[in-house]
């Protein structure tokens, strides 16, 4: 977990929820966005931490900018990918998607485990990650009631308020700027959960 100089939390995923979202409410800025997202191992970590993707126009690339092999394994709910990417020095893979996932979706490599990262893939580019002061933008979202969640690797849905059940906000968007203020986050809510066995 990243925490910031200020006590951001970095890595927050917050996304538009909405499995049929119509294509024409999609804002025609987003067609400028690059058709690839890259996640590469790099050093001892994978790059970034959290990344989204928008299915189907954008596809994964895994990039190995180490001198050591790596098995990149992806773990979706939704699509059928191989058990593991094999990638040499200065080899990449594309992985096309074929549908949206419920939620981030943890990619490991099974040679090296403690390298892992988060990838959202969405069938729209209503979706952002918060920096280490928290912050995050979504642009040029569509006026009217949308239903957003909030998701982190710790703990999974995010409820840091009360009527954020499993980490769902509903939020009326105006034309204009939409601002959610500042949402102080329970440091409870990360504590790891132990079972107590008799």
């Amino acid at each position: 977990m990243i925490i910031g100089p200020q006590g951001g939390i970095k890595n927050i995923f917050v996304f538009l929820k909405d499995r049929s979202f119509k294509q024409e409410l999609i804002h025609p800025d987003y067609q400028k966005l690059p058709d690839q997202v890259v996640i590469q191992h790099q050093g001892d970590h994978i790059e970034p931490h959290a990344a989204g993707l928008w299915q189907p126009h954008q596809k994964l690339v895994v990039l190995n900018k180490t001198p050591h092999l790596h098995l990149t394994h992806l773990f979706p709910l939704k699509n059928h990918l191989p058990d593991s990417l094999h990638e040499n020095r200065d080899r990449k893979k594309l992985i096309p998607f074929n549908h949206a996932e419920l939620f981030p979706m943890l990619i490991k490599c099974d040679i090296h485990p403690w390298e892992s990262s988060y990838l959202l893939v969405q069938n729209h580019p209503y979706f952002s990650i918060t920096d280490e002061t928290s912050a995050f933008q979504i642009k040029n979202l569509p006026v009217g009631e949308w239903e957003f969640r909030v998701w982190h690797e710790r703990v999974g849905h995010l409820a840091a308020r009360e009527d954020w059940e499993r980490g769902r906000i509903k939020i009326q968007i105006k034309p204009g700027k939409n601002d959610l203020g500042v949402v102080k986050v329970s440091p409870k809510l990360f504590e790891l959960k132990t079972v107590d066995k008799q």
